[in-house]
């Protein structure tokens, strides 16, 4: 049942036996269709009491939108004493966002950023597109929106993902960081499926810090990412391991996954000096994204570089 809807975001309500209210908020790649939310399967599955609020676009939940929701789901939340709060990026910012303003017992967040305001957040520029000063005003997570506990799962390697979530801990009481290594931006999909999911949920209910940190290690050898993901971190120091791995795993890689491998193995080729395998490997690139002008640029670049009498000469 839809509880709430604007031009932002809308807001379902799903009816269940679960003792504790989900409240959950999806990632960028799903928008509202008037069905779904993020985790509809898994409350399926288990028949689980859950808020979905589901945006229309990338748009980081905003505030005056949540607002309104939250007044709309009044009786629902009134029903739920214990509620906890699960996303991922966009969602997971959300999570720890409106702690407060849905009184979290719990909440869980995979990957979170801390805003997406270039000013506020300089060091990460991947979702700047999305910002909009209008909607997204004064969108920082800030202390007075803590409440309950928090978990916040992220990849220690990946730097951008790190320093939000470290910000975060840092500003907001009663937040626990958990580290899974090597699984980059998608934490998330590491603890697919359902038995992990409810592992995952029961540990935070019951805040054991050991059986969570057990459960990453656990699900991070499984990890669908974590090939790509040593093999791209070792590019920086160990340029002949990623090869190795790219050789061993590469075929199993996502064609997004092929093509940054690339592109940063070529990077590092041309830091090497080695010009004319760089360019082999970003015409390969080339060839899997002909639409990318950022790497038709780079390509003509590197092939300028390469006929400039001071490149040859080298």
């Amino acid at each position: 049942m839809i509880l709430y809807a604007d031009e932002n975001l809308e807001l379902i309500h799903r009816p269940g036996s679960s003792p504790y209210l989900l409240v959950t908020f999806n990632e960028m790649e799903m928008s509202a269709n008037g069905s779904r939310f993020w985790g509809l399967r898994f409350c399926d599955k288990l028949d689980i009491a859950a808020l979905g609020f589901v945006s229309r676009r990338p748009n980081w939940f905003p505030a005056e939108s949540v607002v309104k929701a939250v007044a709309a789901a009044a009786p629902v939340l009134r029903q739920a004493p214990e509620r906890i709060l699960y996303g991922h990026s966009q969602g997971g910012y959300a999570a720890l966002r409106y702690r407060r303003r849905l009184g979290a017992s719990i909440s869980i967040a995979f990957c979170p950023q801390f805003s997406i305001d270039p000013a506020a957040v300089p060091f990460d520029g991947r979702f700047a597109r999305h910002f909009s000063p209008v909607l997204n005003a004064n969108m920082g997570i800030a202390p007075d929106h803590a409440a309950g506990r928090a978990y916040v799962f992220h990849d220690p390697f990946h730097a951008v993902d790190r320093r939000h979530a470290e910000k975060i801990a840092a500003l907001q009481a009663e937040t626990r960081l958990l580290r899974v290594p090597m699984t980059g931006h998608g934490t998330v999909r590491a603890f697919a499926g359902t038995a992990r999911g409810v592992s995952l949920i029961e540990a935070c209910r019951a805040d054991d810090l050991a059986g969570l940190r057990r459960l990453a290690r656990e699900v991070r050898v499984d990890a669908p990412m974590r090939p790509y993901q040593i093999a791209i971190t070792a590019i920086a120091r160990h340029p002949a391991w990623a090869d190795r791995l790219h050789a061993r795993f590469g075929a199993g890689f996502s064609p997004v996954e092929r093509v940054n491998f690339l592109y940063h193995r070529a990077n590092r080729h041309i830091r090497d000096g080695e010009l004319a395998t760089a360019r082999d490997m970003l015409c390969q690139v080339l060839a899997l994204q002909p639409a990318n002008l950022g790497f038709a640029r780079r390509l003509e670049e590197l092939e300028r570089r390469i006929a400039s009498p001071r490149a040859a000469a080298s």
